[in-house]
């Protein structure tokens, strides 16, 4: 066991302290998401040579995203030593955050609350259409509460209510823009 060289291990031991990390101080908003793995060869009694997985790392300020990245290049670097891997790291998209218009969001707040609803306002970190359209037009966000707050899963379910709240906000609010 002390001769192999296990990129599997070294990089289950990246993504479960950078885990750790990010979950240190529950009061910041940094997330982090490994979504995608990649074992080579992915055999059941063969010791994995290469891995390649990837790291989402999303937060309302640069800088404190910087910092993160910075800690996650250092256990990269420590994991990589103790174990006697190689690597190499390639960033494909390092965006600035974008923010929802405050007056697109006081409307929202407004006909939710003509609705007898109660707004709650959230920190997304949308990758998605709103980052693209913050490049050319101001934008709001209409989130539809999900069953046990499960979004982007399989088991993702929300009620024809809610579905049905959220289009009515997005109706209301399109007509007082309009």
């Amino acid at each position: 066991m002390n001769l192999r060289k296990d990129a599997l291990v070294g990089a289950a031991r990246v993504i479960y302290l950078f885990d750790e990390l990010l979950k240190q101080d529950q009061t910041i908003p940094t997330v982090g998401t490994v979504g995608y793995i990649e074992n080579f060869p992915n055999s059941r009694n063969s010791i994995s040579d290469r891995v390649t997985f990837t790291v989402d790392l999303r937060d309302i300020l640069p800088e404190r995203r910087d910092l993160f990245e910075q800690k996650l290049y250092e256990i990269i670097a420590e994991t990589v030593e103790e174990y006697q891997l190689d690597y190499s790291i390639s960033v494909d998209t390092n965006s600035e955050p974008k923010y929802c218009a405050d007056w697109i969001k006081d409307i929202l707040k407004d006909e939710l609350q003509q609705m007898d609803q109660v707004p709650y306002e959230l920190m997304s970190g949308p990758f998605h259409d709103a980052l693209m359209m913050a490049e050319i037009s101001p934008f709001g966000m209409i989130f539809v509460r999900c069953k046990d707050g499960l979004s982007h899963h399989p088991n993702e379910y929300a009620s024809i209510d809610d579905i049905t709240t959220g289009t009515n906000l997005l109706y209301k609010a399109v007509l007082k823009i309009l």
